[in-house]
């Protein structure tokens, strides 16, 4: 009586799941399409590195080489690259007989400024003004090897330390930032600034510096008051070459009130470091 009531009900209660339409298959084997997927995958493989590539570029606005200058400034007068030297090596050319790669370098520049020099009237000492847009693009350190190269063609070169906001070259001299210099002639025209100039690198005896000295409270005056004009032309009964290591010209307006005393002026970039945007400023 029980199996008959079972069956009674079972016949009666509806199935929860039914069978619509039967699965149909094949007698033949069902894989993957290798071949579009190796090409999808060597798509996106190019794709995406390409896409990453493209995003840095389009960003990039820094001065990499001296092409991106030419681009910016067609007629610019490109006179040396100075390369990246290595921790290890010497920042300053002291030796008249190395065979370095900075020391190379320098006196490449050296010869290439000469040479546009060279149409200026002789008999009369050279002002070189270096500068450049913002801070540590390697102004000072140009500024030294440069006058360093000078130098060691037996000429007499004075290098004057004219950044009066942010001096560095009394770290290449390894002194004191405070000791006496140009400051102390700006501010007292009585000043003997000659006992001041440094000699600082013994197989160079015709290379002298002038340091800034001091900071002063008020360097825009002090550089417009006669006595920086009075002591370039001084210097030049004495010294072949006079290089004034400037302020940058896009910070402060210090460059731009001595830039009337220079011969010659050389700006200043840096690789991976000066924007593009800049050189709009230069020109």
């Amino acid at each position: 009586e029980k199996r008959e009531i079972a069956a009674i009900k079972l016949a009666v209660t509806e199935p929860i799941v039914k069978v619509v339409d039967y699965a149909l298959s094949s007698a033949g084997v069902v894989a993957t399409k290798s071949k579009i997927i190796y090409l999808g995958a060597i798509a996106l493989g190019l794709l995406i590195p390409f896409s990453i590539l493209f995003v840095l570029f389009a960003l990039d606005t820094k001065i990499h080489n001296r092409k991106d200058i030419e681009k910016e400034v067609s007629n610019a007068n490109i006179i040396g690259e100075i390369p990246e030297v290595p921790r290890a090596q010497a920042l300053l050319y002291t030796d008249p007989n190395e065979r370095t790669i900075l020391a190379e370098a320098a006196r490449i520049l050296s010869a290439n400024l000469e040479f546009i020099l060279s149409e200026k009237e002789k008999g009369k000492a050279n002002v070189v003004l270096c500068t450049s847009s913002i801070q540590g693009e390697g102004k000072s350190f140009a500024a030294m090897n440069l006058s360093l190269a000078m130098a060691s063609l037996n000429k007499k070169v004075l290098l004057v330390g004219g950044d009066l906001r942010n001096p560095q070259l009394h770290k290449y001299l390894k002194i004191d930032k405070k000791k006496g210099g140009l400051v102390n002639y700006l501010m007292d025209n009585n000043y003997d600034w000659k006992s001041s100039v440094i000699k600082g690198f013994e197989n160079l005896p015709t290379h002298d510096v002038l340091i800034a000295g001091i900071l002063p409270p008020r360097p825009t005056q002090l550089l417009t008051n006669g006595n920086f004009d009075e002591l370039v032309e001084e210097a030049k009964s004495t010294y072949d070459y006079i290089v004034i290591d400037s302020a940058p010209t896009l910070l402060v307006t210090d460059t731009l009130l001595m830039a009337h005393l220079a011969d010659i002026t050389v700006y200043l970039t840096r690789a991976n470091h000066t924007d593009k945007k800049l050189i709009a400023f230069y020109r």
